[in-house]
């Protein structure tokens, strides 16, 4: 009897250890973004457990079915029926009632613009981040507004749609797609920046960054990340009406084809009749596939096209302090209504990442874009006082460039411990092919373009012909190395250590016949760039204090017109320290300082030439808070001493010694407040928000100026439960005359010295006057 009973008992214990099942799985927002510590439980028993920092868990419940449920904190519960036929699961998990400042302040997200996935407040660097919330709330669908939120950063938009930006002092940066270089802006400095219709948040890192992202990145990093698939199907749909006749429609859904596949469609549409008449059309679209075969593996393939029309304007003519003479309305449109700038662009790319079950991860990230830049406009203006009339002695001139970048990047990051020390380590390889060619024409005009009376001028009469005649060719081919080393060397101390090497070839063939033998100049260069910082937590998870150093190398692709020959590289080194404050979705301040030197600059447009020294130097502070509940307000604060070193002027040219750097207010500052009452009228809200910027030069001379502003903004707004935003934002609402970009003596010419008294040496552009968007919108 005892045997019978024993054998009983083993039999029931075997069924139930055979009847456990083991369940693995991810937790993760609606985003796509891993969820840490979440308490994953099994419905009628004690079995538990958390996810770890990248969202996964291991649990074995006591039978071959059941119910798990997921808690956590700000997040709605979930519960999901799993068994021995689901052993994977993936989980997503929505954002619970959170007040206006858990949504707009970005504290414990991991930076993607870091590359080694940490925090925030342990980044020894100072990174700005716009999120969707932030986005929405002062409905900024375009690169040049979302800019201006942020301390230091200066942008500058020319000839209507080439944009760049003035980083602490310099011009020098980079501009990146989901972590992919976009070349464009480091061979011309300016480029058009697609509308936002697809994109999640814009990260913002200053200061050199070569060792992380190659050669170019003196002032800093712009890092515009697009929407991602979602674990459940969301979307959102975006009307916009507003001043100059504008319309803009933004559409995108996304969400699971099968468990392994999940999707994403965006697409937008912007049209204006625009400020001064300066039309402007912008189409894109894009598609995201996600696919993750288990919980290890993750591929991505991306897709966008955008094909953007820009109207021109040439500004007015203006004398050096920065005022429109005296007889020309500056509200005038004085650019021939055939001027244009069109840009077509096609991307695409692969993402794979492998998950090792020791922690560490491989990435590879294959990339590729066609992009063509068709640009004909009369840029230089003829006037006459005495007679009131507007000539174009010079003609249009005609570009088109065309750039094929093939890019490739491999990541291998991973942790491991030397006696008491924490690594983080990330070792690295990018190779880079770029294509790229200039075809320049030769225009036949129906119209001779003379005389024009500027009062009631008749602008834009008669056919245009273009017959390309010219190219220039351009061929790289970019070979980096790199490695980084984030080290815990004590329980609130940390080092970060990074170094990249580059091996650059370059073949320019400069403008030619496109009947002549090409001539090619060749370009080699090698050169190891630096990071290394140190991070203290005197208050852990609420204070960073840190410094860092860092340098920067930018391989030159324009000659000396002097000697014909290629420019020396530019150089650089920073830096920065500072001290950093977050309290989980209520606080976010960066205070930080800094000093760059930069050698071997390029200066000039039209006649470029290479001169000594450069430095700045500045402080900045950028702060998010939560003042009470439903306040939110943004600040941010930038002093910027930008200037130029010892110089010895070239024969005939001024000496620059102690000058300020072009494009560099001394100070700006940003500032916005937003409030949602909680309890009466709970679901409105309105927003009021200031942006001031000094006076600043546009050449390297100092001889012509642009003066200092400050714009007042607004928003209302309402959220309804159903999902549907209502909102009306005001630029300008004390509608000022101002002026914000400009074409200076680098820039005009006259190709006939007679006609020099009559040209303009400086034409500037006037900002956009009193102006409203009205946006409704919906997602579910």
């Amino acid at each position: 009897m005892v045997r019978k009973i024993l054998s009983t008992g083993f039999v029931l214990a075997s069924i139930g250890l055979y009847a456990q099942t083991v369940i693995t799985g991810e937790v993760h927002d609606t985003s796509g973004n891993a969820i840490p510590n979440v308490k994953v439980s099994f419905e009628g028993s004690t079995t538990e457990t958390i996810t770890d920092d990248k969202g996964t868990f291991v649990i074995n419940i006591p039978s071959s079915k059941g119910t798990l449920t997921f808690s956590a904190e700000n997040f709605h519960p979930f519960s999901r029926s799993v068994g021995a036929n689901t052993p994977v699961v993936y989980v997503v998990m929505k954002e619970g009632s959170k007040e206006i400042p858990e949504v707009v302040i970005s504290t414990q997200k991991k930076l993607e613009v870091n590359k080694l996935n940490i925090k925030n407040l342990d980044a020894p660097m100072t990174v700005n981040v716009l999120n969707r919330a932030v986005l929405q709330k002062w409905n900024i669908n375009n690169i040049e507004d979302a800019s201006k939120m942020v301390a230091g950063v200066n942008p500058v938009k020319q000839y209507a749609g080439f944009q760049f930006f003035n980083i602490r002092g310099f011009d020098n940066f980079v501009v990146l797609y989901d972590g992919i270089r976009d070349e464009r802006h480091t061979i011309t400095q300016s480029a058009p920046v697609a509308s936002f219709a697809n994109v999640e948040r814009v990260e913002f890192l200053k200061g050199p960054s070569g060792d992380m992202f190659g050669h170019s990145a003196l002032g800093g990093i712009i890092n515009i990340i697009r929407k991602k698939p979602t674990y459940t199907t969301q979307g959102e749909a975006k009307f916009t009406i507003g001043s100059y006749n504008t319309y803009n429609v933004e559409m995108g859904v996304g969400g699971p084809i099968s468990n392994k596949l999940r999707y994403r469609i965006d697409a937008g549409l912007m049209n204006t009749d625009g400020f001064k008449g300066i039309k402007e059309k912008n189409f894109n679209s894009s598609l995201m596939l996600q696919y993750t075969p288990d919980h290890q593996n993750t591929l991505e393939f991306f897709a966008q096209y955008n094909n953007d029309h820009y109207g021109a304007d040439a500004g007015v003519p203006a004398t050096n302090d920065g005022k429109p003479y005296d007889w020309i309305n500056p509200m005038i449109n004085l650019s021939d209504k055939r001027d244009y700038l069109k840009n077509e662009k096609k991307e695409f790319y692969l993402k794979y990442k492998h998950r090792f079950d020791f922690g560490g991860t491989f990435d590879y990230k294959l990339s590729y874009f066609d992009d063509t830049l068709d640009y004909l406009m009369d840029e230089v203006l003829f006037t006459d006082k005495t007679t009131k009339t507007l000539s174009r002695k010079n003609g249009p001139y005609h570009f088109k460039h065309v750039t094929r970048p093939l890019m490739n990047q491999l990541d291998f990051s991973f942790g491991f411990n030397t006696w008491s020390f924490k690594h983080k380590m990330l070792v690295g390889n990018t190779f880079s092919y770029l294509d790229r060619r200039t075809w320049n024409g030769d225009v036949t005009e129906g119209t001779s373009g003379q005389n024009i009376p500027i009062v009631d001028p008749v602008l834009g009469m008669g056919e245009r012909r273009v017959d390309i005649t010219k190219v220039t060719t351009m061929k790289e081919v970019v070979t980096g190395f790199y490695l980084q080393d984030w080290i815990e060397f004590a329980d609130r101390f940390k080092i970060l250590l990074g170094g990249r090497y580059d091996y650059f070839d370059g073949s320019y063939d400069g403008k030619r016949l496109i009947t002549a033998q090409p001539n090619p100049d060749k370009g080699f260069y090698h050169n190891f760039t630096y990071r290394a910082a140190l991070s203290f937590q005197p208050i852990k998870n609420f204070m960073t204090i840190y410094g860092s150093s860092s340098s920067f190398f930018k391989p030159t692709r324009s000659h000396d017109h002097r000697t014909g020959k290629l420019f020396k590289p530019e150089e650089g080194i920073q830096i920065e320290g500072g001290i950093k404050l977050e309290k989980k979705d209520r606080l976010n301040v960066t205070i930080s300082g800094f000093y760059i030197e930069k050698k071997n600059l390029i200066v000039g447009h039209y006649v470029r030439s290479q001169v000594g020294k450069a430095y700045s130097r500045g402080f900045e502070v950028d702060a998010d808070a939560e003042i009470f509940k439903g306040l939110y307000a943004k600040v941010g604060y930038a002093f910027t001493d930008a200037f130029f070193g010892m110089q010895t002027p070239e024969p005939g040219k001024a000496d620059i010694s102690h000058n300020k750097t072009p494009w560099t207010p001394k100070h700006s500052f940003n500032a916005w407040a937003n409030y949602e009452p909680r309890t009466f009228m709970k679901g409105f809200g309105i927003g009021l928000g200031v942006f001031y910027t000094d006076e600043t030069y546009r050449t390297q001379n100092n001889d012509q100026v642009l003066p200092a502003y400050t714009l007042l903004n607004g928003a209302i707004y309402y959220q309804a439960k159903n999902n549907i935003r209502i909102g009306l934002n005001v630029e300008n609402i004390l509608n000022k005359t101002y002026y914000n970009n400009a074409l200076s003596n680098n820039d005009l010419y006259s190709n006939d010295p007679a006609d020099e008294p009559y040209q303009a040496t400086f034409q500037i552009n006037p900002g956009r006057n009193r102006n409203y968007k009205l946006t409704i919108s919906y997602s579910f």
